[in-house]
């Protein structure tokens, strides 16, 4: 096996890059963490407003990461339409940005992006870029044959035929996806893949569901983490193959308008093989019921006890010390131990080797 980096894609909300910022100084060392830009709301207005979000994010993603290496960083769910002031493109506000912060962003392109967003990262790249990143999506994968043609043309066209090629095979959400499917798709498109001598490749997905309302409220569930247990399977012939997902934050997700959508509470909690999800009620009935679903959280045999800043806080809150009570906060605290199993686990298996074959 060789040497093992997790990069976690991230949404650039707050509660995110705070999870991010909690995270050890041995953590950090071990990712290389993806932001994709948050979508914009339905209904924002070109010029001011689209300015605006893009400069929050770019300043969410320099407070997550300023100063602690390389990250990546997306525009995949911003709009093609949406422009700021004089009618600067998001990629070009978002790393203008995140470069005066002294952010090492590796930017991101897709094979099918459109021509002003390719025009925008050839511009990104010109100013000073060390590395290009590519996200392949399903339909790109499923058409391995195409892949060296396509990429190179690419690469050419945004001006990044001599930097180093990371390359991201993102399935995005696996829930209907069956594995052995995956690792065949995998398979195929990795010896064309090759061919283009890529720094980094990576396989991406995401196995969260997106909608938990079939779990009983005040309740403990478990869904298995398929989309490591799919890259288990693949680096165990694939040794090259690195590991990136989603977290506890399903692929699709929109930024929701808490007084239109009344989620319930809840803590998802990575373990070895399965998330624990403890589902309680509807959150604006009871803004405090955190310390209930922690005290269910950590009466399960599953829980690792105090590992992280994440888990820490989650005792806290059973125990009857300090409790976060925004739902912001613990997408902040269940990401903060995701990330933190995660290249846990990743280190464990750099030092044994032992992934399943």
């Amino acid at each position: 096996m060789t040497d093992v980096t997790y990069t976690p894609i991230l949404k650039t909300k707050a509660g995110e890059a705070r999870a991010v910022i909690q995270l050890d100084r041995q953590v950090k060392a071990s990712i290389i963490p993806f932001f994709d830009v948050l979508a914009l709301k339905a209904g924002t207005a070109n010029g001011a407003d689209v300015h605006a979000h893009m400069e929050k994010q770019a300043n969410n993603i320099a407070g997550a990461w300023n100063g602690r290496g390389p990250c990546y960083v997306d525009l995949f769910d911003i709009a093609p339409s949406a422009r700021g002031y004089d009618n600067a493109h998001p990629a070009n506000i978002i790393h203008d940005r995140i470069s005066f912060e002294r952010v090492e962003a590796i930017p991101v392109v897709g094979i099918e992006r459109d021509v002003a967003y390719k025009l925008a990262i050839r511009r990104v790249v010109s100013v000073g870029a060390d590395a290009i990143a590519v996200r392949l999506g399903v339909e790109d994968i499923q058409l391995p044959s195409t892949l060296v043609q396509r990429i190179t043309s690419l690469l050419s066209e945004i001006g990044a035929a001599d930097l180093p090629l990371h390359v991201f095979m993102d399935f995005r959400s696996i829930d209907n996806v069956a594995s052995d499917t995956i690792q065949m798709r995998v398979s195929k498109a990795l010896p064309e893949l090759r061919k283009l001598d890529p720094a980094r490749i990576v396989f991406a997905a995401s196995a969260i569901v997106s909608d938990m309302g079939k779990f009983k409220k005040n309740s403990v569930n478990k869904i298995a983490r398929r989309d490591f247990l799919v890259w288990e399977l693949i680096a165990a012939h694939h040794p090259d193959v690195e590991y990136a997902d989603y977290g506890i934050i399903h692929p699709e997700y929109l930024d929701i308008d808490l007084k239109v959508i009344k989620p319930a509470a809840k803590i998802r909690y990575a373990g070895e093989k399965d998330w624990l999800i403890v589902k309680g009620v509807k959150w604006v009935t009871d803004t405090s019921q955190y310390r209930k679903l922690s005290k269910l959280l950590c009466d399960r045999d599953e829980f690792r006890g105090k590992d992280c800043w994440g888990t820490e806080n989650i005792l806290s809150a059973a125990s009857g010390g300090r409790a976060y009570r925004r739902l912001e906060d613990w997408v902040m605290i269940d990401q903060n131990t995701h990330i933190t199993q995660t290249v846990r686990q990743l280190s464990r298996i750099k030092a044994t080797g032992d992934i399943p074959a």
